[in-house]
């Protein structure tokens, strides 16, 4: 390496950039402590068969050993990468026939910084933050910074989680982390030095492979261990593939009920609802909706399964059960990639603890997935709704009815909701449910006066926004109310605030592209609305006549048959999608299939006309609703 008077320092010191790998062994102590010489002998084989080779390969200079880690330099951060795949590859092959808690794992981190270079040891924050960004790794894998990621993230076949901002010890700045995930190019890489063919594999004693915390196991695997794991969450849903995001992702799972008493049924749904709504608050991870989560109660679901159809990584899935005024909760989270126990715990609490106990179930999972939080971020979570257990349980009671969408159904979640409100009057929540009923109920036409309905709904929404003006659901819930009464700014500033407070709200983001197409701005709804749908892979079908509605506006009409056929496959009597069907079908020019799907439209409703269908619909603009309007005329409907 050739340097410029540029690079001198101070004391005759030089200066340069470069890439730096720091390596250590997890559980070295404990190691040592068990047994020296095989942990000794286990670390020389790994030097001679793995890491030197690789080393070697990748153009890398070994700066120095520090009994249980490594420092080294690369003028490359390709080759740093590369090297430090290879190293993680070739330790979890050596480990395949060893004893869990006998095994040597390593934590990798990298960066790409400035160095200070005297008497062949280099110093400074670029090696600092790469000894920080090392132990953020999780046992087994490789964790890169925003600088040394930005030189290989369009050179080598690998995937980047983002771990956030995240403030380290002795770094004054936030340090930008991402996890590596290799693609099956680097997976399929073969080791050198004849690896599979010696003995040595057979042989290692070595380190364990676990991290404890105070409240329970930590255990990891490295993500490239085989091409089957990480094909698991390469999946298809509805024909699109379901990428990890970048963010660490998570579904929820109804917890199961291990009881004989129906309230614990209620108790694990509140319990995970919960849960995912206060991880659902903060920006660092994505969260998968309750809707989509909760079709798998009752069932024996397959980790693996509920990865490839949400599309996640991580998977919370626990029990509760109840006897008197004890409870029992199981609660584990899973890497769906390799099946292991990333964290898990049991708790035996009197039930009255149930509030605190979510808040250390939420805790933990964010511990065991590395990311930091700041004060406001803990706080929102320990937020309290209510410390009354059978108000809580009235208002998720209320919520499924709420889903149903059945007169009965909306009748019954009013009284439920009524009735927590009694319990606990300064329960938001419990206000925000009952709200929702009658605007159902409006919007529904099951009142013999609307405007009453609405008029009380908006009275429950801004009672509720009174007693706690950061709860998500309310905002989401004046977006739905304001758009129905044309205020559409509004309505759009009321779904960013709901968003705002809980990124993966998936209804809000529905809402969002509902208002932005009723507010002349279609072509902008269409990629907001499919996030919503990736939030909540499992979606309600009004996400499917919403996102036909952006096509239909956008001049997409063929798009919008399509998403609309596929809405009439799960409900083939809906007449929302009849007629935005009949809509599009004319405006494509199919006017017989569109005059059939009028015809369907029609056979419950014969006397509806266009001016019933103006009255339903929230346009902003005239021109976008005379558009279905001329569409539906066309094909007969009457005035």
């Amino acid at each position: 390496m050739t340097h410029t008077s540029s690079d001198l320092a101070g004391g005759g010191a030089l200066r340069r950039l470069v890439a730096i790998l720091v390596a250590d062994v997890v559980g070295y102590s404990r190691l040592m402590g068990a047994d020296e010489e095989a942990t000794l002998s286990a670390l020389r084989a790994l030097r001679t068969a793995v890491i030197d080779p690789a080393l070697t390969k990748h153009h890398g200079r070994l700066v120095k050993t520090t009994g249980d880690g490594l420092l080294v330099e690369f003028t490359s951060v390709v080759d740093a990468l590369r090297c430090g795949i290879a190293w993680q590859q070739g330790v979890a092959r050596a480990n395949v026939d060893i004893a869990q808690d006998r095994r040597v794992v390593f934590r990798i981190g990298i960066n790409l910084g400035d160095v200070i270079v005297e008497d062949g040891d280099i110093h400074g924050d670029g090696v600092n933050v790469a000894a920080r960004l090392e132990s953020l790794a999780r046992p087994g894998t490789i964790c890169i910074s925003r600088a040394a990621r930005d030189q290989v993230r369009d050179k080598l076949p690998v995937q980047f989680e983002s771990l956030g901002a995240l403030h380290v010890k002795n770094i004054a700045r936030p340090v930008q982390a991402f996890l590596v995930t290799p693609g099956a190019d680097l997976r399929a890489g073969t080791l050198p030095g004849g690896w599979m063919r010696s003995r040595l594999g057979l042989s290692l004693a070595v380190a364990a492979f676990a991290v404890m915390t105070a409240s329970g196991a930590l255990v990891w695997l490295a993500p490239w261990a085989t091409v089957a794991e990480r094909d698991a969450v390469e999946v298809r849903l509805h024909g699109s593939a379901l990428p990890l995001p970048d963010l660490p992702s998570i579904a929820v799972l109804p917890f199961d009920n291990l009881g004989a008493d129906v309230q614990d049924h209620r108790l694990g749904e509140a319990l995970a609802e919960n849960i995912i709504s206060s991880l659902s608050k903060l920006p660092q991870m994505f969260v998968i909706a309750r809707n989509s989560t909760f079709t798998y109660k009752g069932q024996a679901a397959m980790v693996q399964k509920v990865s490839k159809e949400l599309g996640v990584r991580y998977v919370l899935e626990g029990s509760v059960q109840q006897a008197g005024a004890k409870v029992r909760i199981n609660a584990q989270l899973i890497d769906a990639m390799s099946g292991f126990h990333l964290w898990s715990e049991t708790y035996d609490r009197e039930i009255d603890d149930i509030f605190a106990l979510q808040d250390d179930i939420t805790l933990n999972v964010v511990t065991a997935l590395q990311i930091e939080l700041t004060q406001g971020e803990v706080a929102r979570i320990r937020q309290r709704g209510t410390h009354n257990l059978r108000a809580w349980l009235l208002v998720n009671q209320s919520f499924e009815h709420l889903m149903r969408f059945t007169k009965q159904d909306n009748a019954q979640a009013r009284k439920l909701a009524e009735e927590a409100v009694e319990l606990d009057p300064n329960y938001p929540e419990a206000y925000v449910r009952l709200a929702r009923t009658y605007l159902i109920e409006f919007h529904s036409g099951w009142t013999a006066n609307p405007d009453a309905a609405l008029r009380r709904s908006i009275e429950l929404a801004q009672h509720a926004r009174k007693l706690d003006d950061a709860y998500p659901d309310t905002y989401h819930l004046l977006s739905a109310i304001y758009l129905f009464v044309n205020r559409h700014d509004d309505a759009m500033l009321a779904v960013k605030k709901a968003l705002d407070l809980s990124p993966s709200h998936s209804l809000s983001k529905a809402n969002m592209g509902m208002i932005l197409t009723y507010s002349g701005e279609a072509e902008a709804a269409i990629p907001v609305l499919k996030e919503a749908m990736r939030l909540s892979p499992i979606y309600p079908d009004w996400f499917l006549s919403e996102l036909a509605r952006a096509y239909f506006q956008t001049g997409r009409f063929e798009d919008a048959v399509q998403v609309l056929k596929r809405h009439l496959e799960n409900d083939p009597r809906s007449g929302e999608a009849l007629i935005l069907l009949a809509a599009a079908q004319s405006s494509a020019g199919r006017l017989s299939d569109a005059k059939a799907a009028l015809a369907k439209f029609l056979e419950p409703r014969p006397a509806y006309t266009l001016r019933l269908y103006a009255r339903g619909e929230f346009y902003k603009n005239p021109e976008d609703l005379d558009r279905v309007l001329d569409a539906l005329r066309k094909v007969g409907l009457p005035e």
